[in-house]
């Protein structure tokens, strides 16, 4: 299913809808860029690393290294600050579930956390191009 989203979604309106869909927690599995250092110091103690991936070269330019891993955002404090990011993050997934013992699968040649949800078929949110819509996987 699909949400689509207004070009100009305040804060406020974004935590709304995640909260209608995830009502206690809501887990961001992610891999961020380590030049993403504003973000990292932002999520502190509250992203709980992995492991770290090396992008491969036609991913992302020059190459670096990613911190795969997972914030629990009981207040959903985080959830807008990685849709603002989804341009320059493309690895990171909504959901209520506590899927952190399966992350050691994601690894330099299967990086698509989206992929991770669906073999394992893990309800999920995933944010569209341009941050245009949400699309809710539910089995």
């Amino acid at each position: 299913m699909e949400q689509l989203l207004d070009e100009e979604i305040d804060e406020q309106e974004f935590v709304d809808i995640i909260d209608d869909i995830y009502k206690q927690d809501c887990y961001i599995y992610a891999i961020i860029p380590d030049w993403e250092e504003d973000l990292l110091n932002q999520l502190s103690d509250d992203f709980v690393v992995i492991q770290k991936i090396k992008f491969p070269l036609i991913q992302i330019f020059p190459r670096t290294i990613g911190l795969l891993g997972y914030v629990k955002d009981r207040k959903k404090q985080y959830v807008y600050e990685f849709y603002l990011r989804s341009s320059t993050i493309d690895f990171f997934v909504f959901s209520e579930l506590d899927i952190s013992q399966h992350l050691n699968q994601i690894s330099k040649k299967n990086l698509d956390l989206g992929e991770l949800f669906k073999a394992l078929k893990v309800p999920h949110i995933t944010v569209g191009p341009d941050g245009q819509w949400l699309t809710i996987v539910e089995y």
